[in-house]
């Protein structure tokens, strides 16, 4: 049992916006999957890191549409205002969100990784 004793479940939660963030769970920016099976469509929302990958979300924050569109496009609607805010408090983007948000200008962008081809071995 920790120091806060009943107060940290109750119902006003009004500990655990106090206490920082390393004591509450973590608030993760992730994909949320929609579609059908060979057409499949995002929301980025952001979640707790214990709940499930479809489950229950704290806030929507914006889509991804990873099928190329007639212009071969391919959609990303985001709420640039919260998805900062979040990433001010303390949530830690996934690494496909954190690649949506490199190409936005909204996190730095990773370097590319290229593949080096394996060497011929000699006979």
């Amino acid at each position: 049992m920790n120091r806060f004793g009943n107060l940290w479940n109750s119902s006003l939660g009004l500990l655990r916006a106090a206490v920082p963030g390393t004591q509450r769970d973590m608030v993760k920016l992730r994909l949320q999957r929609f579609g059908r099976k060979t057409l499949p469509f995002y929301r980025v929302v952001a979640a707790d890191s214990k709940s499930p990958r479809d489950g229950r979300c704290i806030e929507y924050l914006g889509t991804y549409n990873p099928n190329p569109n007639k212009h071969n496009e391919k959609l990303v609607t985001l709420n640039v205002e919260r998805i900062k805010y979040w990433l001010v408090v303390g949530a830690q983007p996934t690494e496909t969100v954190a690649k949506l948000l490199g190409n936005c200008a909204l996190l730095p962008a990773k370097p590319m990784r290229h593949w080096k081809e394996p060497k011929e071995k000699k006979a």
